[in-house]
């Protein structure tokens, strides 16, 4: 039986927790491991038998695979049914291993959506804006910190208003998990990738490309070369890296030869 109610305190913890959810992560059971880390605040609270907190861990150490950022929500839903099934003599535990699978697939498609395929290209894409255009070390700083305010303002609150909105809705979580909550999100980040890329392509060739026809047709050769390679393997970072990797040996050639 249950001891105590779960607190904000207690979510607060598991949120600390949910940023290490990958830190062993595995072949075997992926995330389990860091997931089970994340909700021992739970069975803490709601258990004082260590046969029971044994249980506790033994059911969530099963395969579990998410977007590390929106497994919270799995995190916050998981709480309010053990909580709930913590008050019953005869509790039912595997409906726990069914929710936990059912919610892989919506967690892992909209993080892959909106997280690797939005907010981390626009980011990397902003981050190359100010290696470009920013001399000064100082000014090189303070760029640091938009940088990484801008990446971690919505990777934060996303884990934040995941556990919180999870544990409110429990078995009803599912409801929230839709593309369309976050279009706003994704929308805004969209345009400012896509007017951090125009400003980086304007700026290398006024920078780079038009005093000297050389630059200019490597340039334009690189912006081929990514576009290609997005349509090869559908992925934004191989379309930036290879590109960058690309140049710099075309570089290294250029000053040898």
């Amino acid at each position: 039986m249950a001891e105590n109610k779960i607190t904000y305190l207690t979510l607060f913890k598991v949120f600390l927790r949910s940023f290490l959810i990958q830190a062993v992560w595995n072949y075997q059971s992926m995330q389990s491991i860091g997931f089970c880390f994340a909700l021992s605040p739970i069975a803490k609270k709601l258990f004082k038998s260590q046969d029971q907190r044994k249980e506790f861990y033994n059911r969530h150490l099963n395969f579990f695979n998410a977007h590390p950022y929106f497994s919270s929500y799995a995190l916050g839903a998981i709480s309010k049914i053990e909580e709930e099934l913590s008050t019953k003599e005869n509790p039912d535990y595997e409906i726990i291993s069914r929710f936990k699978n059912a919610l892989i697939g919506p967690l892992g498609a909209i993080g892959d959506q909106l997280v690797w395929a939005t907010i981390k290209p626009t980011s990397i894409l902003i981050g190359l804006i100010g290696v470009l255009i920013i001399t000064d070390i100082q000014s090189k700083i303070y760029f640091i910190f938009l940088l990484l305010a801008i990446y971690n303002i919505p990777h934060i609150y996303i884990r934040l208003f995941g556990i919180l909105n999870g544990y409110q809705k429990g078995f009803e979580v599912s409801k929230v998990l839709n593309a369309k909550n976050y279009e706003m999100m994704r929308e805004i980040y969209g345009i400012l990738g896509t007017v951090a890329l125009g400003i980086y392509i304007g700026f290398s060739i006024l920078k780079y490309g038009s005093s000297d026809l050389l630059n200019s047709g490597f340039f334009i050769f690189g912006a081929i070369f990514s576009y290609i390679m997005y349509q090869w393997k559908k992925s934004v970072y191989r379309s930036i890296i290879f590109p960058i990797i690309l140049g710099v040996f075309i570089g290294y050639l250029v000053e040898i030869l």
